[in-house]
């Protein structure tokens, strides 16, 4: 499953985007402000290609399961945001309910003329949350790319989906490098680029080319 988040309006406080799920809009998103250096608790994310799993450990998922009791199984958690931990998408209106997650929304403002904010933000959590934990149950890999401004069609790239087919297959830090992970076959992936028989997969880390195959 492809998410795409498109960010359109950037604030001095906020940043608003639209989120699509499989090429499909879906609801409106609300982050921080984008900003050169990180202020924690006020900064959004750096686009690019996260992956999507859940987490069943914290304080916020607690609280989101006792929320809704009959839905929740784990916050939906971005990986391997460079400079951040426990990136969320969660809901919440303003800039004051998040702190580097993604809120969304089924209704947005103008961010140019008063201060950001997204409507609705329970009822649009809930409508795709069901929506990308059955992916996730399924097996099926869950990506987020968020692009800051919409993208021309001849400048985007296109990754490659991709299995493990071996049994398992070693993770490296560089081609030929340190082995740090183990993949069990049938994982899902990207490939991010490819060289001398290596390719590098968005989990992120370096594997042998002949043990992947398109997906």
């Amino acid at each position: 499953m492809n998410l795409q988040l498109i960010r359109y309006s950037m604030s001095e406080s906020s940043t608003l985007g639209m989120l699509f799920i499989d090429g499909y809009f879906s609801c409106y998103t609300l982050e921080d402000a984008a900003r050169e250096e990180k202020i924690p608790g006020e900064t959004c994310i750096p686009a690019g290609m996260y992956g999507i799993t859940l987490r069943t450990e914290g304080g916020q998922n607690h609280r989101y399961s006792q929320k809704f009791p009959n839905m929740h199984k784990g916050m939906l958690h971005l990986l391997n945001v460079p400079n951040f931990k426990y990136v969320y998408i969660h809901f919440g209106n303003t800039k004051e309910d998040t702190e580097g997650c993604i809120l969304v929304g089924d209704g947005a403002n103008n961010n140019q003329i008063e201060e950001g904010f997204v409507s609705s933000s329970v009822k649009a959590y809930q409508g795709i949350y069901k929506i990308i934990v059955d992916a996730i149950e399924d097996g099926e890999g869950v990506w987020i790319e968020i692009l800051d401004g919409i993208p021309a069609k001849n400048n985007q790239k296109q990754l490659t989906n991709a299995v493990v087919a071996a049994d398992k297959l070693n993770l490296r830090k560089s081609p030929s490098g340190e082995v740090e992970g183990v993949l069990n076959q049938k994982t899902p992936t990207k490939v991010l680029e490819s060289q001398d028989g290596w390719s590098k997969v968005l989990i992120e880390g370096w594997v042998a080319e002949e043990y992947l195959e398109e997906s």
